[in-house]
């Protein structure tokens, strides 16, 4: 049995912990982050948020054109023997500047769009990486118990056969057989764990094999970090919020100029009876019963309940960011800790114990009992390093970092290049 399978897992996992404090160019491992967000382009609920990209660019588009039309208009009439006829146009002119206004507030919401594809995106990237941690952990787990059962296993055929010898009794046997079975359900616990992070992964990355090189500690040492929290105001969320705020504000714009009086003009031409005759016509409406202040009104006051909405946000995250960096770092520190306490003793532990129990200096108890203690700090040393990649995960994309990073990937999205 390889007993060092696990501390080579957190030796990786350190280089993720122990990297530079520096934003630097990328890494040949950008490779493998531009792998994943190209397969993730594919995912359902990207493809959802492209097309409400896209219905929000044909919106600026509309928003683009003038709001009226020329009117065509035309009457004919027969009086007596004579045939009356008119032939006219009109033109409601927009004065007050609406459809300007309405291009503006359509832009809002087109940059919001794009903040909320972004939003999308560093989501996915988020719980890839969150799926490839728990499945390396899982899979550690699971090898770790696979091992410990054959070993069981093989002492329990020791044990019987010493027991046969007269060298110990049946209690010692039964003590072996009772962790032997203990050990069998843990086994299938971390099997179907296992089994579950792996179904994980392929589910937001189908075209992943759990042979290829792609890992989360491939994948994290590809982004250079730093400890500042500079990057929270120009995470996606706060953006797509700050984006909602201004279309609002926007809106109050459009209200007020809609609201507003628009003046038609329209002139005709025709003939009455033997008599030629050209009109002029002017007509627009009053607001005098309803002047539309409290419709103006209203919408201002959603306005700054959403502004109100975004300085909240902005406050949150930042201190959601300066808390990440410290569980972060507290998480690295706890690593090495136990890579300095265990890591050197891995093998010669397991050898002492096997060498006391053989001798007759520790009981099968108390053996059993060290085995089990022994384990249990392997697996204790594989969830600390998950928990300490979690931690690295959820400050890269608390501090805004990791959305900055993967922004040039996916300018081509917000662009309209197709998915």
């Amino acid at each position: 049995m390889n007993l060092n399978k696990p501390f080579r897992f957190a030796c990786l996992c350190m280089v993720v912990l122990t990297a530079t404090n520096t934003l630097a160019a990328p890494t040949p491992n950008t490779g493998d982050l531009n792998w994943l967000l190209t397969q993730l382009k594919q995912h359902p609920n990207l493809q959802a948020d492209y097309q409400q990209l896209q219905s929000a660019e044909a919106s600026v588009r509309a928003a683009g054109q003038s709001l009226y039309n020329p009117n065509f208009e035309s009457s004919l009439e027969k009086e007596g023997d004579a045939n009356n006829f008119s032939l006219g146009l009109s033109q409601t002119f927009d004065i007050n500047d609406q459809q300007g206004a309405q291009l503006t507030a359509a832009q809002l919401m087109l940059n919001a769009q794009q903040q909320e594809l972004q939003l999308s995106y560093l989501q996915l990237v988020e719980q890839t990486l969150i799926a490839l941690i728990n499945w390396r952990s899982s899979k550690a787990a699971f090898q770790l118990a696979q091992d410990q059962e054959q070993q069981l296993e093989r002492l329990v055929n020791e044990i019987k056969r010493r027991r046969v010898a007269g060298e110990v009794g049946l209690l010692d046997e039964q003590l072996a057989l009772y962790s032997l079975s203990e050990i069998l359900n843990q086994t299938a616990q971390q099997a179907s764990a296992y089994a579950d992070a792996k179904l994980a992964v392929q589910a937001l990355l189908p075209a992943w094999r759990e042979d290829t090189a792609l890992t989360p500690e491939r994948l994290l040492t590809g982004i250079n970090t730093n400890t500042n929290t500079d990057n929270v105001l120009q995470h996606p969320q706060l953006l797509l919020v700050k984006s909602q705020w201004q279309y609002q504000r926007q809106q109050a714009q459009v209200i007020k100029a809609e609201r507003a009086v628009k003046p038609t003009v329209g002139i005709a031409a025709g003939k009455n009876g033997d008599d030629s005759i050209v009109s002029l016509n002017f007509s627009m409406p009053l607001n005098i019963l309803n002047d539309f202040s409290d419709e103006y009104q209203a919408s201002e006051l959603q306005a700054m309940s959403k502004e109100a909405e975004y300085q909240a946000l902005q406050r949150t995250m930042t201190f959601q960011a300066q808390a990440s960096k410290e569980v972060m770092q507290a998480y690295a520190q706890r690593v090495k800790r136990w890579q300095s306490i265990n890591q050197a003793n891995a093998d010669s532990s397991l050898e002492l114990i096997e060498q006391q129990w053989q001798s007759g200096d520790i009981s099968t108890a108390e053996y059993l009992t060290m085995r089990q203690q022994r384990i249990s700090g392997l697996l204790a040393g594989v969830e600390i390093v998950q928990q300490s990649q979690l931690a690295s995960v959820n400050w890269l994309t608390k501090s805004g970092q990791l959305s900055n990073y993967i922004t040039t990937f996916t300018r081509p999205l917000i662009d309209g290049a197709a998915l």
